[in-house]
């Protein structure tokens, strides 16, 4: 019989991690075999940039470690969305991706004042924030763009450097503020309006083609936005069902048939992303476990130890993480202890214990405005890191009054597996791949 094991290259945007899942198991597993922390670096031009050639090397060994306990049948990649690579005539990258914690955005609002608000949102439904690609686009170098012959987001790019195939997938292209939601293709004009050629960007295409090989095992085109592959491994066909996916980002929402580009919607700045099948996937993202590992960072601890520590602290302030000051600070524990009035003397367990609830609080603010447009909530799914935590767990459930189920820690990984299940035909659809992660039987 073939082999049912799959490798998922999940890509998040403070560590990249390769999976293993077997598709012929009782119960589903993700192991992880190997794990690469990482973070973006300002280079001695002010950019702020990923290490890509790190990156590349560290997926190459992860998928070698999935290949010594035994074949592979196939090979997804998914990752963060928004960042981008740019390759010339020759197929060659014109330098490493810019991360979107970069301050080169600040004038994104100009943008959005030069292409008009109602406009852009009525044509592409997301969520208005600096990090968008639109506007990075519209920072870029304009030399180095005018170089371009393909436009490559991150996930896809790994791909590209694996099997020498570009491609843009549907759900990843949903990020970006260029992606039509009533047509599924490019907004030409939009790209033109910040000095892109639309005719650098790959045609958006559902996941499910093999791309092609790498070391002899087929690569296939999943779900490339992380998020997308994290709701793949969620059942979220409940009624009442909200979905959070916890890391750096707390992405909160829920599944619909169609996109909402409401005066309601685009007034609470919520996302219609593309589902990684089909759909959307309506949500808002909250900043997240972020400003703890930045401060565990700063302060040379682990953001586990931190959490046990922030357990243990009395409730203390609250203050609100959507504020922009978080997005990229010199320094996080001076930006936190700021924002919460807490003072130079607070103890760490008590910065980080404002952190876990004011991200909480952030959730429940999301989930109030889901209530608000007339969606019922009455449990909250909690998938990634967030969901191994107790403490992080009983903190959603108190500020968002509402049950918490604790879902996979490595969701975005099952998910990329799911989908390979689907395109290897080891699943009918993704309902039958969800109903195996859940227990049913493959």
């Amino acid at each position: 019989m073939a082999p049912a094991r799959v490798a998922a290259v999940d890509m998040g945007a403070t560590s990249v991690r390769v999976a293993v899942v077997d598709l012929d198991a009782e119960v589903p597993e993700v192991e992880v075999v190997h794990r690469w922390f990482h973070g973006p670096v300002e280079r001695p031009d002010g950019s702020v940039r990923w290490r890509w050639g790190e990156l590349l090397d560290n997926v190459r060994v992860g998928l070698e470690r999935a290949r010594t306990s035994g074949p592979l049948a196939s090979i997804g990649i998914d990752g963060w969305a928004v960042d981008y690579g740019l390759l010339d005539s020759d197929g060659v990258l014109l330098s490493d991706p810019h991360s979107y914690r970069s301050p080169r955005t600040e004038g994104w609002r100009d943008v959005v004042r030069s292409i008009g608000e109602l406009e852009l949102y009525r044509r592409t439904g997301i969520q208005l924030m600096p990090i968008n690609t639109i506007f990075q686009l519209a920072a870029h170098d304009r030399d180095e763009l005018a170089r371009a012959d393909r436009l490559v987001m991150l996930p896809e790019l790994v791909a590209y450097e694996l099997t020498g195939e570009v491609a843009s997938e549907r759900s990843n292209a949903g990020t970006t503020g260029l992606l039509d939601l009533a047509t599924g293709r490019w907004a030409a004009d939009l790209a033109a309006a910040v000095g892109v050629d639309p005719q650098i960007l790959p045609t958006p295409e559902v996941a499910g083609r093999v791309l092609g090989e790498h070391d002899g095992t087929p690569v296939h085109l999943v779900a490339a936005h992380d998020t997308a592959c994290a709701f793949a491994a969620s059942p979220l066909d409940r009624e009442g069902r909200v979905f959070v996916s916890s890391g750096t980002w707390f992405i909160v929402g829920v599944e619909r048939e169609r996109a909402d580009t409401s005066e309601q919607a685009r007034t609470t700045n919520f996302s219609n992303e593309v589902g990684a099948v089909e759909g959307f996937r309506y949500l808002k993202n909250v900043t997240g476990f972020w400003l703890l590992e930045r401060c565990a960072s700063e302060w040379g601890v682990s953001g586990r130890d931190l959490l046990e520590l922030a357990a243990a602290a009395p409730e203390t302030a609250v203050f609100d993480v959507r504020d922009e000051r978080f997005l990229a600070p010199a320094e996080m524990d001076a930006e936190v202890r700021d924002a919460a009035e807490l003072g130079p003397d607070a103890p760490h367990a008590v910065v980080a214990r404002s952190i876990v609830e004011s991200v909480a609080a952030g959730v429940a603010r999301v989930v109030d405005e889901l209530r608000r447009q007339s969606l019922p909530v009455e449990e909250i799914a909690v998938v990634g890191g967030g969901a191994a935590s107790p403490f992080v767990l009983d903190r959603i459930a108190h500020h968002a009054a509402a049950r918490v189920v604790p879902g996979a820690t490595e969701a975005s990984a099952l998910g990329n597996a799911l989908l390979q299940g689907v395109a290897l035909g080891r699943f009918r659809d993704l309902a039958d791949a969800r109903a195996w992660a859940e227990g049913d039987g493959p």
